[in-house]
């Protein structure tokens, strides 16, 4: 029978004067037992603590926290848009003839885009042709007549009426002509603009047009965009403004090649904050000869407005875990792990923007066998 077995049968049984013996003997034997439960525990947590502190002692290799100049980094968002971008409009009245472009096709400057039915243009152009030259005729006619009525004014032979009247008329004339060539000139121009062509190389984005569609001329025919270079447009908040400078170095990356890092230089800086923002639009070009950045993508920019020193390690005393990046320090003797928050690389170090000073020493060296918290010869 055991201690709890016959402290039941003590406590089922009437009271007397042995029962109270049998209760005292139960108190004392319950104590008994908690007494040696608590210095079972009390033996566990100290063996724990024992097996803490004897941790084997390491040798290591420290190196010196030490102050590097890094760039100084402003962190924005910012858009991809071509460095050219046009909706291009027809300048023509008509029928389109024939297209010869799709969207995403590749186009270089003049290719012909679409055509448009220019017959009735063709015999517009035709009449006013017709028309400078007949005008030119009467001009060449009216100078021989001019000439000859100053040699009869000249005798007296032409009252001074009608000497005036043929010089106006060799006045106007040629001012006639003049005006009947640039009919001409301007209806040989409707007749090419029936013609589209692209004003620049590029890519279409967009065709807005069909065979048999009638345009007008501010019909929009096609988007074209000029992909090489490209602008990367960053909005700066005005606190920054006055870091922003010409030629500024800015890197990024977009979310469809998270892999690859772009790079540019600020070229053109607004004039003006915007009111509603209050933030200044600036654009860097960047060289996009494999068309692998593509207007409207957004990026993830670094922007370098200067530069600032901060302490750093090495690079291979870099431990990456749980993603995140960690570093050992010693301290007083003992392994310290630490999470750093990282920041810009300098050749073979690292900055610490977080999580390390100048005054303490790392662990370089082989890091997968140590262990926070052990000790160090």
């Amino acid at each position: 029978m055991t201690v709890l077995d016959k402290f039941e049968l003590i406590l089922s049984s009437k009271p007397n004067r042995s029962s109270n013996n049998g209760w005292l003997t139960a108190l004392l034997m319950l104590t008994a037992i908690a007494f040696v439960g608590c210095k079972g525990k009390e033996t566990e947590a100290g063996a724990a603590a024992a097996s803490m502190t004897e941790l084997p002692s390491v040798a290591v290799q420290t190196e010196a926290v030490t102050e590097v100049e890094v760039p100084k980094v402003l962190r924005l968002t910012g858009t991809l848009k071509g460095n050219q971008e046009t909706d291009l409009a027809a300048n023509a009245n008509g029928k389109i003839l024939s297209t010869t472009v799709e969207r995403g096709q590749a186009i270089n400057k003049g290719d012909i885009l679409a055509k448009v039915d220019t017959r009735a243009l063709v015999l517009s152009a035709a009449e006013a042709r017709a028309q400078a030259k007949s005008v030119e005729a009467q001009q060449a006619q009216a100078k021989l007549e001019c000439d000859r009525y100053e040699a009869l004014k000249a005798k007296g032979a032409v009252t001074d009426l009608e000497y005036q009247q043929k010089l106006t008329q060799c006045q106007t004339l040629p001012l006639s002509a003049e005006a009947a060539n640039v009919r001409a000139r301007l209806a040989a121009q409707n007749v090419g603009d029936g013609v589209i062509r692209a004003p620049f190389a590029g890519v279409v984005t967009e065709r807005y047009v069909e065979v048999g569609q009638f345009l007008r001329q501010d019909s929009r025919v096609a988007t074209i965009v000029a992909l090489d270079p490209i602008r990367l447009q960053l909005a700066v908040p005005e606190a920054e403004v006055g870091h922003v400078t010409q030629d500024a170095l800015v890197s990024f990356k977009v979310s469809a090649y998270p892999e690859r890092t772009f790079q540019g230089k600020i070229r053109f800086i607004s004039g003006a904050l915007r009111p509603s923002t209050r933030d200044l639009i600036v654009e860097a070009l960047v060289d996009n000869a494999d068309k692998a950045l593509r207007p409207g993508m957004f990026a993830d920019a670094a922007l370098t407005v200067g530069s600032r020193k901060l302490p750093s390690i090495l690079n291979t005393a870099l431990l990456s875990r749980d993603d995140t990046e960690r570093a050992f320090f010693v301290v007083d003797g003992r392994i310290e792990e630490r999470v750093l928050a990282l920041g810009p690389t300098a050749g073979a170090r690292t900055s610490i923007e977080h999580g390390g000073r100048l005054d303490e020493r790392f662990v370089v060296g082989d890091l997968s066998q140590l262990v926070n918290g052990q000790p160090v010869k």
